[in-house]
């Protein structure tokens, strides 16, 4: 016993058309398929990062970074000193959840003359009193505290910021 085919199957034509229909869908669907999906796009800063963590989100492993990278300082814009010879209240603060340590120069703005050079301040770690290396007469001075900030493991120049101060000498 013969399966009849049916009438439109029998047209060569016919064939064809339903063929090629079939494949513009296929097509149609691919090209929609991929234009939907938006690349991820990864900043540069990020790569090496990513190379290592390719099981990990993006989002995850970025604020990873943003993280490491965050520093904050808390120094006292006034400096209060009862001579130019004494210790006196500097108060700079490296707070523990900045990761990376830093080192505070304080030089007058007038005359640009160091007074304070800090040895590494390590996150957690603070100076509340110090000693001026310069002794001055009394009177108020406009400074500024340069913080360098340093990488933890290699030791080198991340960056540095700036911080006004107003030092004043009391005797």
């Amino acid at each position: 016993m013969e399966v009849k085919k049916p009438k439109w199957w029998r047209n060569k034509r016919n064939r064809w058309l339903l063929i090629l229909g079939l494949l513009l869908c296929l097509i149609a669907g691919g090209y929609i398929y991929f234009i939907q999906r938006t690349p991820e796009v990864v900043s540069s800063d990020l790569l090496p990062a990513m190379e290592k963590n390719r099981d990990r989100s993006v989002k995850d492993v970025a604020q990873e970074v943003a993280d490491a990278n965050y520093f904050t300082l808390s120094i006292n814009p006034n400096a209060h000193f009862s001579n130019g010879e004494s210790e006196g209240t500097l108060q700079i603060i490296n707070p523990e959840s900045n990761s990376h340590p830093i080192t505070v120069r304080v030089v007058l703005d007038e005359t640009n003359e160091e007074v304070f050079m800090s040895k590494a301040i390590h996150p957690g770690q603070e100076i509340m009193q110090a000693k001026l290396s310069k002794n001055l007469p009394q009177g108020v001075y406009a400074a500024t505290a340069t913080v360098t900030i340093y990488d933890p493991e290699t030791e080198e120049k991340q960056g540095a910021t700036k911080a006004a101060l107003t030092i004043t000498i009391d005797n």
